[in-house]
């Protein structure tokens, strides 16, 4: 499954040289056999500028539970005098592909191009590099092969243990097939999922391709690839969770090049809905907007 629309644009709007504050330019970019679609936060109006920040999303269901956050974050930062790019990495959302198409070294190829139209667009030598959760990873992955780096990183939840990330997507897939089937003929998904061979290639409704399994599979605290800048990584890392407690741990191997910052939010994810918790998180919007705003 994909969410693509079945008529992607195909010309960019003229730009309009004199934008007001909370305006927003849809845009296509990217090389002709590989257009990405994303959304032009534009810097308010007479503010001071304060640089460019690219957004880099979740992967499937994730994306989809962040969106929101992630639009909110783009409004608040431009507010505050930022440029800011939200995109769809090839074969996701507006972006051309489809999403058997999904490759972490494609998608980090796709936030080095998104860095490149944002400075284009803003006019800004360089810019900040915000992901979340498998996001997250993914610019970390494309900063040490980006010609210009980034000014900063800011990691939110990352994915550090691609394993762990990898049964938590099937389990969630398989429970979420036996509450919509709980009527099916037996065997039921869960009785189904003792074969450790079903239930790979699809995770809520989004492909997991084999190589996308096998990158993701490969990612462990250990083998996360820093980028050179000494001092320019922050981790927003939630103690609650596995994945933050490991990147908490890791920051203390990694001074001074990578600082853990706690932030206790509780959202899952994975889940199609708010539930408990909110659709954009106070503490990490607000610890977001920080983490971005203090000078590397």
């Amino acid at each position: 499954m994909t969410l693509a629309a079945p008529n992607r644009p195909t010309a960019v709007a003229p730009l309009n040289t004199t934008p007001e504050p909370d305006a927003l330019q849809a845009l296509t970019f990217g090389a002709p056999a590989r257009r990405l679609f994303g959304v032009w936060h534009r810097a308010a109006a007479g503010r001071r500028p304060a640089g460019g920040v690219v957004l880099c999303n979740a992967f499937g269901q994730e994306a989809v539970r962040s969106h929101r956050l992630m639009r909110v974050l783009g409004e608040q930062l431009a507010r505050r005098g930022h440029d800011v790019l939200r995109f769809d990495y090839f074969g996701t959302g507006d972006s051309m592909g489809d999403d058997a198409d999904a490759d972490l070294d494609g998608w980090a190829a796709d936030v080095v191009t998104a860095d490149a139209e944002l400075r284009r667009l803003g006019g800004v030598a360089s810019a900040t590099w915000l992901g979340i959760r498998l996001g997250a990873t993914v610019a970390l992955r494309a900063a040490r092969r980006a010609p210009l780096p980034p000014a900063r990183l800011v990691l939110f939840d990352a994915v550090v243990d691609g394993a762990r990330y990898l049964s938590a997507l099937r389990q969630r897939h398989v429970d979420t097939l036996q509450a919509a089937f709980s009527v099916a003929p037996r065997p039921s998904p869960q009785r189904r999922a003792a074969n450790p061979q079903r239930y790979l290639d699809e995770a809520l409704g989004f492909a997991l391709p084999a190589t996308l399994r096998s990158q993701i599979a490969s990612i462990t605290p250990a083998v996360l690839e820093w980028p050179l800048a000494a001092d320019a990584i922050v981790a927003l890392v939630d103690p609650g969770d596995a994945d933050g407690r490991a990147l908490a741990a890791e920051a203390l191997r990694q001074p001074p090049r990578l600082r853990a910052v706690e932030v206790r939010h509780g959202t899952d994810w994975m889940r199609d809905s708010a539930e408990q918790s909110a659709l954009v998180p106070a503490a990490a919007l607000q610890a977001l907007i920080r983490q971005v705003g203090q000078p590397s």
